[in-house]
C-alpha cells in the first residue's frame, strides 16, 4: 500500500472497519447524511460530487434511491468509529472490478492530505468485496481530484462514450 500501513480492525458483530493511520471507515449512520449534505454548499459543488447522479438541491431521499443499486455500498470516513465523519465514497462492484465514485471531504478538513488517507481505505475496501481493479471517472476540469488519484496509483485510461469525465484505474492484483 502507499504511504500508509492498512490493518484490518476486528469489530463486534463480525462487521469489518479498516485503517488507515487514524482513520477509518464504516457503514453511514443516521446523521451522516444530513452531515454530507452540509459539505454541498451548491449545484457546482454537487455535480463535482456525484456527477448527474444527483439533482440540485440534494435530498436525503436521493441518497436512499443511491443505496439500494445494486452491488452497492457506501462508506463513511472519520478518526474513530463514533466520531462525526470527515469522508464518503461507494464502491459499486460488478463481477472483479469496483467502481469508486462519490467521493468527498468535509470542506473543514481539506487540505490536509486527507484525499490520500480515503482512497487507500477504499482500495482496501475494494479487496475486501473481491475486486481485482478499481475504476473510477472523475468530471473532466476537476484538476485537484485527477492529481490526488495519480498520487495514489491510478491510470487515466480511454472512455470514449464519455467525454465529460477523466476514467482512470488502479490494478489491486499490482499492489498489495
Amino acid at each position: 500500500m502507499i504511504g500508509f500501513h492498512s490493518k484490518k480492525v476486528p469489530t463486534l458483530a463480525g462487521v469489518h472497519y479498516y485503517s488507515q493511520g487514524m482513520a477509518k471507515t464504516r457503514a453511514p449512520i443516521a446523521d451522516d447524511y444530513p452531515r454530507l449534505l452540509r459539505w454541498l454548499p451548491d449545484a457546482e459543488a454537487l455535480y463535482l460530487f456525484a456527477g448527474p447522479s444527483i439533482a440540485w438541491p440534494p435530498t436525503l431521499e436521493q441518497f436512499e434511491e443511491i443505496a439500494t443499486r445494486p452491488g452497492l455500498t457506501a462508506w463513511m470516513v472519520a478518526e474513530e468509529h463514533n466520531q462525526p465523519a470527515w469522508g464518503h465514497f461507494d464502491l459499486t462492484l460488478q463481477e472483479r472490478s469496483a467502481r469508486l465514485g462519490r467521493v468527498i471531504i468535509d470542506p473543514h478538513s481539506r487540505g490536509r492530505g486527507l484525499g490520500h488517507t480515503l482512497i487507500c481505505l477504499a482500495l482496501d475496501e475494494a479487496r475486501h468485496l473481491g475486486a481485482e481493479e478499481v475504476r473510477l471517472a472523475v468530471i473532466t476540469g476537476n484538476t485537484p481530484a485527477v492529481n490526488t488519484y495519480r498520487r495514489a496509483g491510478f491510470r487515466e485510461i480511454v472512455d470514449p462514450e464519455r467525454p465529460q469525465f477523466t476514467a482512470m484505474a488502479y490494478d489491486l492484483r499490482e499492489r498489495v
